[in-house]
C-alpha cells in the first residue's frame, strides 16, 4: 500500500510578506522532514513569502515541479488575498 503525504500550501496575493515581521523571507519549516522533498517544499514555502506578482510568477518559483500541479496552483491564485488548500499525493521517497 501506498503511503499518501498531505501538505497545505499558501498563496501569497497580498501587497506585503506576511513572515517579514519575524525576520524571515518565509516559512523556513518543512512539512515532510525528509531531505528528498527540501528543495520542493523551499519552493512551494515561497508561494507564501514575497507576493506573488502573477501566473507566471508562480510558474517561476515552481519551475521543475509537474506543469499538471503548475496549472493547479495557478488556478487557485487570488490577487488580493493569501489563499491556502492542501494538496495529497503518495510518497515515492522510502
Amino acid at each position: 500500500m501506498t503511503k499518501m503525504l498531505t501538505i497545505r500550501i499558501r498563496l501569497n496575493g497580498l501587497k506585503e510578506n506576511p513572515w517579514h515581521r519575524f525576520g524571515l523571507k518565509q516559512n523556513p519549516f518543512p512539512q515532510i522532514g525528509k531531505a528528498e522533498y527540501d528543495q520542493g517544499e523551499r519552493q512551494l514555502n515561497s508561494l507564501d513569502g514575497e507576493p506573488i506578482k502573477d501566473a507566471n510568477d508562480i510558474r517561476a518559483r515552481l519551475k521543475g515541479f509537474d506543469p499538471e500541479f503548475i496549472e493547479g496552483v495557478v488556478a487557485r491564485f487570488k490577487p488580493g488575498e493569501r489563499v491556502e488548500f492542501e494538496v495529497t499525493f503518495p510518497d515515492r521517497v522510502s
